[in-house]
């Protein structure tokens, strides 16, 4: 358990086999050492007076030195009765004790970075890059390492030595307040303790180096996730020490009043030689985890032809680690994130010799002006070979775009990401011009690769590394409105006017569309619809909430705000906000989702049609914009009418009600496959999935009203033809359908389901092996019954009653379903769903109660009372009392909810005595109300709010018409 130091520290002597006497030891010392140290009250105790004690800090680097293998392991092993011996001559190494200690130094540094002032804010107007962190997993202390999945943390601002708690919990789960507290920067807060010359932080950092050298390619995986942690810490640290020598009076910090002006000048140097050297370790970390790095990027990648998992040094393929590949970056990304250094020239003191072995002085802290040779082009490099210049690039796009493993394409986004917040937070050496240039600049080797990589991981197969994608997106797109922003002031302060042609240009579009390159746009805008109706929820949130961030209020980045039309775009922002920025895009938007229609993954093809349908809806409808999206509706409508064919239901769903969509919005320019959608229409009007078929309905409902009188008649026709399909099912008794479900044959070579998810693996249509995605056949196919067709029907006459029943709020004045229409239709109904003669009646019935009190709101009481209430009262009473048993629950629950609903429509009282008049249901419907009346009264007594039959729609299901564009 590593959520904290001390579970850590008592978990070694809870291991089996057990550790040496020397670990036992060791871990007591330092639990004894921290209960006798913290101070505080609550569960987050500060630990100050811990930073300076050496016994602590020496006692951590002993507990590494023993995991490292510095001392003597015992083993011990296990025999048949469960008792433990020596095996005398044999050592071996556990990897135990490192893991802790390695948890023990993030802990310690974190606490002492805690301990520095925060730097003072910066005036360049690029911001710190930390104001948009996804949350860490990792612990490294700037909280903008993307690892372990979205988990943004609270930050409490008034946490104890800048400490604040990660809501998740776990293993580096806090991170430091070093940057949100304001400051003048020149005298630490009160109860802080900045590191004297002679600390042992330094003598634990001073051996930092080699103890991340000897295990960035550790073994266990643990390890490797600690180190990386550690990596992080460390950096954070020793360029919060630079903020703090470049920003404060050091001699006020480091002098006493009993020092002599020598003996203070003298503490001073020594400081800063401990600091410069902490730099030269820091430089040294960053070259081991790159050696480390260069050496997995030349390793040979496995051919998906043969079986690397049967390989004897581990398993090499598209779901593990892969090595050490995956930890080496987040390493890096730990360490670029901590590199938080303001400083605007290289630390170095005239008294003062530092540098690293490469001849580099130890740096200003910042990670760009640093290892700006990584940033350049082969071809821009001023000699010393074409390997020093666009390596790291290169390979960090490899791993994102091409490599096999799902992990390592997740852990390069979070390094190009880092690198994005890298580029806003830093300063050329010599001036204070921020690197923006790599972001914005065409010609950048950086910002090609940031292109491919968000091009391939926002469409990427395997949600993690759309998530990752997701995130670096959010990144990039905020770091470019930002730089927008700032270049618009600066040319504001300065007095330079635009030209008016590109005023008038700029009044058209919205910030997104001004503040991104014109290459850019095309790629990222459909992605990012796409993705708000993914069907991973991690992914669909967050990608929802990007979109208001971007589009909302002009762009702007206000993410609390009480007025909703602040976050979410409308016509009335600046260029039409979202919407007219799709519509203005709708040739790529089209050709992007066309394409997506047609993908492997089955969850972007039913993302593809949902996005379709909302361009439909929104775009379509809309006065001025729907010009734009006309000379794409035949692409559109190709796409869909694949989808028509798709194994998976939720695609078939989408597609079909895409398609009513579609007609409502474009009808002539639909007409001409309007033969084909209706054939597949009422095809889905009969499939074997409830949704389906109550979406089929809804799309000819829209089809009706798009076309009127002439589409009513056909669907009147495919009504009387299939409504008493259920007379011709097959007679079944309940246990004979209990056989049939519980027969192994039945279910042999049916729905095989994916080993990452709840999704089916599925073709994307009945032609042997087009697209196919599973790893078996899925021909077997339970065939349509009978009675589904009459479900369906129930469906469609609830469309047709609830649309078209009232001539005064009819879709279309044309149409309107008269008695003469409805009447033995409902009759016929009526008539159907008595039949008992096979199990699925109760299903059949439960629809129809379902459904029957809207189609009586539409009707009317006039109309409900005198023609058609009657025609269903028999049956919904025996449903309701179900004297002999017979009924399903889910079927006695419906008729209860519609029992309710009509009698709050025609009046309590004349409802009972309709029931009275069948001689049964008058008690159950009793029971009912006074459970109802029992509810209110409960809830009214607790305070609370009685739920009855509001419906409360899932936070987690299909945007809601504010969250679309």
């Amino acid at each position: 358990d590593f959520s904290t130091i001390d579970l850590a520290l008592s978990s070694l002597s809870r291991r089996h086999p057990p550790l040496s006497a020397e670990v036992i030891e060791l871990s007591t010392h330092l639990l004894e050492v921290i209960s006798s140290e913290i101070i505080g009250g609550g569960d987050v105790g500060h630990v100050a007076p811990l930073s300076e004690n050496e016994s602590y800090a020496r006692g951590i680097l002993r507990l590494v030195e023993l995991g490292s293998g510095g001392g003597g392991m015992m083993t011990t092993t296990t025999n048949e009765n469960g008792e433990t011996k020596d095996d005398g001559n044999k050592t071996i190494v556990r990897w135990e004790p490192l893991a802790v200690g390695l948890r023990l130094i993030v802990d310690y540094l974190q606490a002492r970075t805690g301990e520095l002032p925060p730097p003072p804010p910066r005036t360049d107007g690029c911001g710190n890059g930390d104001d948009e962190d996804e949350g860490t997993g990792l612990g490294t202390g700037g909280g903008g390492v993307y690892a372990e999945g979205p988990r943004i943390p609270k930050i409490d601002p008034v946490a104890p030595l800048g400490i604040v708690e990660n809501i998740n919990g776990g293993a580096g789960a806090t991170t430091t307040n070093n940057n949100t507290n304001e400051s003048n920067g020149k005298k630490p807060p009160a109860g802080s303790t900045p590191p004297t010359a002679n600390s042992p932080v330094f003598e634990l950092m001073k051996a930092l180096p080699s103890i991340v050298d000897a295990h960035v390619e550790h073994a266990e995986p643990r390890v490797r996730s600690l180190v990386a942690q550690v990596v992080g810490v460390y950096a954070l640290y020793a360029t919060s020490l630079l903020n703090w020598l470049d920003s404060c009076s050091i001699s006020e910090e480091v002098g006493t009043n009993d020092c002599s002006n020598d003996e203070e000048n003298n503490q001073l140097k020594q400081l800063k030689q401990s600091i410069y050297s902490a730099q030269t370790g820091r430089r040294a970390i960053h070259a081991a985890i790159l050696l480390s790095l260069t050496s997995h990027l030349q390793m040979k990648e496995p051919s998906r032809t043969d079986n690397p998992s049967a390989a004897s040094d581990g398993a090499l393929d598209d779901t593990t680690g892969w090595r050490a590949l995956e930890t080496n970056l987040h390493a890096l990304a730990s360490y670029i994130d901590g590199c938080v250094g303001r400083s605007s020239s290289n630390a170095r003191a005239d008294d003062v010799v530092v540098g690293d072995d490469s001849g580099h002085n130890a740096g200003n802290g910042s990670y760009v002006d640093e290892e700006i040779h990584l940033f350049q082009s082969p071809e821009l490099g001023d000699g010393g070979g074409d390997d020093q210049f666009g390596w790291l690039l290169s390979g960090l796009e490899h791993c994102c775009v091409i490599h096999v493993n799902r992990h390592v394409r997740a852990a390069s986004a979070a390094v190009l990401g880092v690198l994005v917040k890298a580029c806003m937070r830093s300063s050329s050496r010599g001036g204070g011009d921020s690197h923006r240039d790599l972001l914005v600049d065409e010609t950048s080797l950086f910002r090609s690769v940031l292109k491919n990589s968000l091009r391939s991981t926002l469409e990427d197969n395997w949600s993690q590394v759309r998530m990752a994608g997701s995130v670096l997106c959010r990144r990039f797109v905020r770091a470019l409105l930002r730089i927008h922003r700032l270049d618009g002031k600066l040319n504001s302060e300065e007095g330079i006017d635009e030209d008016d042609e590109s005023d008038d240009e700029d009044e058209e579009l919205t910030l997104f569309e001004s503040a991104i390159a014109p290459d850019l746009v095309p790629m990222l805008l459909p992605r990012m619809c796409l993705n708000r109706f993914y069907l991973a929820q991690g992914v669909k949130l967050y990608s929802q909430d990007t979109w208001k961030l971007v589009f909302g209020n002009n762009g702007t980045q206000q993410q609390h705000s009480d007025s909703p039309d602040e976050l979410y775009s409308s016509e009335e922002t600046k260029g039409g906000g979202g919407m007219g920025a799709v519509a203005r895009c709708a040739a790529p938007l089209c050709r992007y989702y066309s394409k997506m229609c047609d993908a492997d993954n089955h969850a972007v093809r039913e993302a593809a049609c949902q996005g379709v349908a909302e361009l439909a809806q929104k775009v379509g409808t809309h006065p001025l914009f729907a010009e734009y999206l006309s000379p794409f509706v035949t692409m559109l409508l190709q796409a869909l009418l694949m989808c028509f064919h798709d194994e998976s239901w939720p695609v078939r769903d989408e597609a079909c009600l895409a398609c009513g969509t579609f007609c409502l919005a474009y009808p002539e320019e639909c007409l001409s496959e309007l033969p084909t959608l209706f054939e597949r229409w009422t095809e889905q009007l009969t499939d074997q999935i409830w949704s389906v078929r109550e979406d089929a309905a809804v799309a000819l409902g829209d089809a009706v009203a798009a076309y009127g009188p002439s589409m009513l008649d056909k669907v009147l026709t495919v009504l009387r033809k299939s409504l008493p399909a259920a007379r011709d099912q097959p007679p079944m008794t309940r246990a004979e359908y209990k056989r049939l479900q519980n027969d192994v044959g039945a279910h042999t070579g049916n729905q095989v389901y994916s080993c990452g998810s709840l999704a089916p693996k599925l073709k994307k249509g009945p032609a042997p092996g087009a697209g196919r995605i599973g790893c078996m056949s899925c021909f077997v196919d339970r065939p349509k019954a009978p009675w589904e067709a009459t479900d369906g029907c129930i469906y469609l006459l609830r469309e047709l009653c609830v649309r078209f029943a009232n001539r005064d709020e009819s879709d279309r004045e044309d149409v309107v379903m008269g008695d003469a229409v409805l009447l033995p239709l409902m009759t016929e109904l009526a008539d159907v769903c008595r039949l008992s003669h096979y199990p699925q009646s109760d299903d059949l019935r439960t629809t129809l109660w379902r459904q029957l009190p809207p189609i009586s709101e539409a009707l009317g009481k006039r109309r409900l009372k005198s023609l058609y209430l009657d025609l269903f009262i028999d049956s919904l009473a025996k449903n309701l009392d179900d004297q002999y048993g017979c009924a399903s629950q889910l079927s006695i629950h419906a008729a209860g909810q519609c029992s309710e609903e009509i009698a709050d429509l025609i009046g309590v009282g004349i409802f009972r005595g309709r029931l009275e008049a069948t001689g049964q249901g008058g008690v159950a419907f009793d029971r009912l109300m006074e459970d109802r009346r029992r509810e209110k009264n409960m809830a009214a007594m607790s305070g609370g709010k009685f739920v009855g039959r509001e419906m409360f729609h899932s936070p987690f299901g299909p945007p809601t018409a504010s969250q679309l564009i």
